[in-house]
């Protein structure tokens, strides 16, 4: 075949020497494997084929690249000899050559090798690795650190989007004072780009700078809503607010949405709303107060994320007094009917307590006052009482005339 002598041709110009015309052509594997940092976690990985350009042939490499201790990796084939790739811990690769030439396709040894990128305790330094972004351009990452860490090590963090790096601006630590996380501002809003953490810690015997990514829209915390406007109407409590910003879209049924009502100590299910940035309650009672609450996430029909936001700030529901004259109508009730309990139960002893029988007089004093006998009235000073007798005397008139 025309085409296989033009490639066994080209093998014996390339390395000057006769090729056995046999099934078997051997092909070298590539040379000069390397990687190369391009911007903060993205490295990338180039190599030669020692092979020059010949049209009657076409050159394609596979590459296979994965976390350090892990061989088994995901082969891909590209016409290019590099490979760009966001690298956040050691690296396993490989790489082989395959020539087409007609129908005819012919593949070189693998070239191996393995990218430490650093020393020490490495990447297992700092352990359940998180970010959060929120109000637009803060981002907050917490992390754990291994017992082998000391307390003095020294922490260097940095945070890059497409060609943008910043460091950290204030560093989080726990109880015992040990740094486990870090707060930054980037001072412009984040982009929907990859986001990349680039972590150095430094002792006396040891260095690890793991890097990490992040996809923005699995990490970002939205603001919770605001301008929530609540009326009372006859069919129930309609309440409404405004839809909060997110870096990724605006979509209103992008959002969804919890409301929570509560009542004192009781908390009632949070209603779930999707797309509507309203919703009516009915079953609450007007005459009570209750308290409310709602917050906000992306839905899973627009890249959901894995955060809802805060609670939003505590709106009071005031409940509304009842009529006076009916409230009148139900003590006086509730009254009367206490009285009438306490009247039919306890009506005989309450009326003997209020209204006690007058008592008889005793026998002495009932034969006492029953004697027919003057009574003398009581002489205090116990003597006899002299008793006047009066006599009138009429005159005679006969008498004068004697």
């Amino acid at each position: 075949m025309p085409s296989s002598i033009a490639l066994i041709i080209f093998f014996h110009l390339v390395y000057s020497e006769a090729i056995p015309d046999s099934e078997q052509i051997e092909i070298p594997p590539p040379t000069d494997f390397i990687n190369t940092e391009i911007r903060l976690g993205v490295f990338n990985f180039t190599w030669n084929s020692n092979l020059s350009y010949n049209k009657d042939y076409a050159v394609h490499y596979k590459v296979c690249i994965g976390d350090l201790g892990n061989e088994d990796c995901k082969e891909q084939e590209m016409k290019v000899a590099h490979f760009k790739r966001f690298v956040s811990r050691g690296v396993f690769a490989k790489v082989k050559t395959i020539v087409f030439s007609g129908n005819r396709k012919v593949e070189s040894n693998w070239t191996v090798k393995t990218f430490p990128l650093s020393k020490g305790i490495t990447e297992q330094a700092l352990q359940n690795v998180s970010c959060i972004l929120y109000n637009f351009d803060h981002v907050n990452c917490t992390w754990e650190t291994a017992k082998e860490v000391p307390d003095d090590a020294q922490y260097s963090v940095y945070f890059g989007q497409r060609n943008r790096h910043f460091s950290c601006h204030q560093f989080i630590r726990n109880d015992q004072r040990k740094i486990t996380g870090c707060h930054s501002k980037k001072g412009t809003d984040f982009l929907d780009k990859r986001l990349y953490l680039l972590i150095n810690v430094s002792g006396v015997d040891f260095y690890s700078a793991p890097r990490f990514r992040f996809e923005p829209y699995k990490i970002e915390k939205l603001n919770p809503p605001e301008n929530i406007t609540i009326a009372k109407k006859t069919d129930g409590l309609h309440i409404v607010w405004d839809q909060p910003y997110s870096l990724l879209t605006n979509t209103k049924k992008c959002f969804i949405y919890e409301v929570k009502l509560s009542e004192n100590e009781r908390f009632f299910e949070p209603l779930k709303i999707i797309k509507d940035i309203n919703c009516s309650i009915t079953t609450f009672d007007p005459t009570k107060s209750y308290s409310l609450q709602i917050r906000a996430k992306r839905s899973s029909s627009c890249r959901e994320n894995l955060f809802w936001s805060d609670w939003s700030k505590t709106i009071m529901i005031n409940g509304t007094s009842p009529n006076p004259t009916v409230l009148l109508v139900v003590i006086a009730v509730i009254v009367s009917a206490f009285f009438l309990t306490v009247f039919k139960w306890k009506g005989p002893k309450v009326l003997r307590k209020l209204f006690p029988p007058i008592p008889s007089p005793t026998n002495k004093t009932k034969q006492w006052l029953e004697k027919e006998d003057i009574i003398q009235p009581f002489n205090p000073r116990g003597h006899p009482t002299d008793i006047e007798n009066i006599i009138k005397i009429e005159e005679n008139e006969e008498s004068d005339t004697l």
